[in-house]
C-alpha cells in the first residue's frame, strides 16, 4: 500500500527544530489527528493499526509514522500515530513562482494541481490587458484546497503558495526586487536556457496572448522569451509545460 499523507497546519508543531529518528514506543512521539484527515484515512483509505503514514506540516517538516491506533474521540473519527523518524526538508531551489492568467472554470484548478506535482513553488492569477477571468476570493481560497490536497497526494512537504491577482507591471517589479529571472511564454521565443537562478518568474498570458506593448514591457525589465513548444497552448498546458520545461533545465545544471 501506497503510503498515505496527512497534512495539517500546525500538526508537528512540538516537533519544531527536532529532526532524526525518535523511538515510536515513547509516548512523546506519539501525536493524534481528528476530524475529516482522520476519517478519511480510516474510513475512506481503509488504514488500520501498523500502516506508514507520511505527517505533514506543509512547511518543510515531514514525519513517518506508523498508525498505533484507530477509533472515536468524542464522536469523531481519531487516529494515534506513533512517530519514527522527523525530517526538515529546505525549500527546492530553484523557487518557480508561475504568474499565468487565469483560465477558464476548472481549467484553472487542473492547473494549479499539475503545478503543484511539478514542484513550483508559487502561483499567482496574472492580470494583463486581455485577461478575461478575474477569480475572486472563493476561487483563490478553492486553489490554496487544491494545492494542500495535491501536497498530500504527491508527498510535497512545502504546499505551493497561492497568491492574488497582480498585474504585470507590479509582478515586473517584484521580480526585480528579488533579483528573479524572468520569463515570457512566447511562440516567438527560443528554447528555453537554463538560468541557475534561485528564484525564476515564469509569466503566461492570456488566451489572446501578450499584447506587443506588454512584451516589451516585459523585455525591458529584463524578460526573455521562451517557447515550450511548436503549438499554440492553452494557459494550462503553457503553464505546466513550461514549469517542467524549467524545472528540469535548472536542476540539471545544478547537478
Amino acid at each position: 500500500m501506497a503510503e498515505h499523507s496527512i497534512l495539517l497546519e500546525g500538526l508537528l508543531d512540538r516537533f519544531a527544530g527536532q529532526t532524526g529518528p525518535l523511538n515510536p514506543a515513547d509516548p512523546a512521539s506519539a501525536i493524534e489527528v481528528t476530524g475529516p484527515e482522520a476519517q478519511h484515512a480510516i474510513r475512506v483509505k481503509r488504514l488500520e493499526l501498523g500502516h506508514r503514514v507520511r505527517l505533514l506540516d506543509g512547511r518543510g517538516l515531514a514525519a513517518t509514522a506508523r498508525i498505533a491506533a484507530t477509533g472515536k474521540v468524542r464522536g469523531e473519527w481519531a487516529l494515534t500515530a506513533a512517530i519514527e523518524r522527523i525530517d526538515q526538508f529546505a525549500p527546492e531551489r530553484p523557487r518557480l513562482v508561475v504568474l499565468a492568467s487565469a483560465a477558464k472554470g476548472e481549467r484553472l484548478e487542473r492547473m494549479v494541481d499539475q503545478l503543484g506535482q511539478l514542484g513550483a513553488a508559487a502561483y499567482a492569477p496574472l492580470d494583463t490587458a486581455l485577461t478575461v477571468v478575474e477569480p475572486r476570493q472563493g476561487k483563490l481560497d478553492r486553489l490554496e484546497r487544491i494545492a494542500i490536497e495535491t501536497a498530500k497526494q504527491c508527498g510535497r512537504a512545502w504546499v505551493m503558495e497561492i497568491g492574488e491577482s497582480v498585474s504585470l507591471a507590479k509582478a515586473l517589479e517584484r521580480a526585480k526586487q528579488r533579483n528573479a529571472a524572468l520569463i515570457i511564454a512566447d511562440g516567438a521565443g527560443g528554447p528555453y536556457q537554463a538560468t541557475g537562478a534561485a528564484e525564476i518568474v515564469l509569466l503566461i498570458g492570456p488566451e489572446g496572448g501578450f499584447t506587443p506593448e506588454e512584451i516589451v514591457q516585459a523585455e525591458r525589465a529584463g524578460a526573455v522569451r521562451a517557447s515550450f513548444g511548436p503549438h499554440i497552448l492553452r494557459i494550462e498546458t503553457a503553464a505546466a509545460a513550461g514549469a517542467a520545461v524549467i524545472l528540469d533545465a535548472e536542476r540539471r545544471q545544478q547537478a
